[in-house]
């Protein structure tokens, strides 16, 4: 799997504390990314304007990802906070965790997210897993959904590219969304024991849908040639599934 993409979806285990930011060790946060630049689990990375370095109507990053989470845990919509409200991210809102975050971006260009591990015993000396293709597994393993999930954004992006900025949106929506299983995937399997199997037919889809657990959170991110973000959050209201609500906020990049 090639270094640009990402991909990381929902485990049960949590991997170290992320760098950027306020991530609480063990904050347990997942998100399923892919996205067109380098990006590591809690590794801040800048995506800063360069006006040398893209053609006009191309994208410097395009990040879909999904946050898979209990339904029941409590949090805050995407909005702006820190200093100076430099940091566009939703907000964990667990007692004892409040103020983390699994996925942001500020206004200088700084972009990080938290993703996890699954397996059935938590190993709390583990270290970030770099900047390369992930799903809840150590570097580069090819989990099924991983694999499936990567070639649905590719081919979503390259559908994309001559259509209108809301279009790519909607179609990244539609690939953080697939519910088909990759099934069989003795990775997952071997990997998750136990633990894994009664929810098995749903974890090993790209959109996790267990009762009472799931993805409850899509989130796209666009940075254009001329350094203007596009920040998309779709989130689940009241654990509802039925009832989603959707927000954009757009900025331009701080030089």
């Amino acid at each position: 799997m090639p270094p640009e993409l990402l991909c990381a979806g929902r485990c049960v285990g949590q991997v170290g504390a992320a760098q950027a930011w306020h991530y609480p060790p063990g904050q347990g946060h997942s998100v399923w990314d892919a996205v067109r630049m380098p990006l590591g689990a809690g590794t801040p990375v800048d995506v800063q304007r360069r006006e040398d370095s893209a053609t006009e109507g191309s994208h410097r990053l395009i990040l879909a990802a999904n946050r898979d989470e209990f339904y029941s845990r409590p949090s805050k919509l995407a909005d702006f906070w820190g200093n100076n409200n430099e940091i566009l991210s939703g907000l964990d809102m667990e007692e004892g965790k409040e103020g983390g975050t699994w996925l942001g971006i500020s206004t200088r260009g700084k972009l990080a997210a938290l993703t996890n591990y699954l397996q059935p015993q938590l190993d709390w000396q583990a270290r970030g897993r770099g900047t390369y293709g992930l799903s809840n597994a150590l570097l580069e393993t090819p989990w099924r959904k991983l694999c499936f999930g990567k070639q649905l954004f590719l081919e979503a992006v390259e559908r994309s590219q001559a259509l209108p900025k809301d279009v790519l949106i909607a179609n990244l929506l539609d690939v953080l969304n697939n519910e088909e299983a990759q099934l069989p995937d003795p990775a997952i399997e071997d990997q998750g024991g136990e633990y894994v199997q009664p929810v098995l037919s749903k974890y090993a889809a790209v959109c996790v849908r267990c009762p009472g657990y799931g993805t409850r959170t899509n989130t796209i991110i666009l940075v254009d040639a001329d350094g203007h973000v596009t920040f998309t959050e779709r989130s689940m209201m009241d654990k509802d599934l039925s009832r989603w609500e959707t927000r954009t906020y757009e900025f331009t990049l701080q030089n």
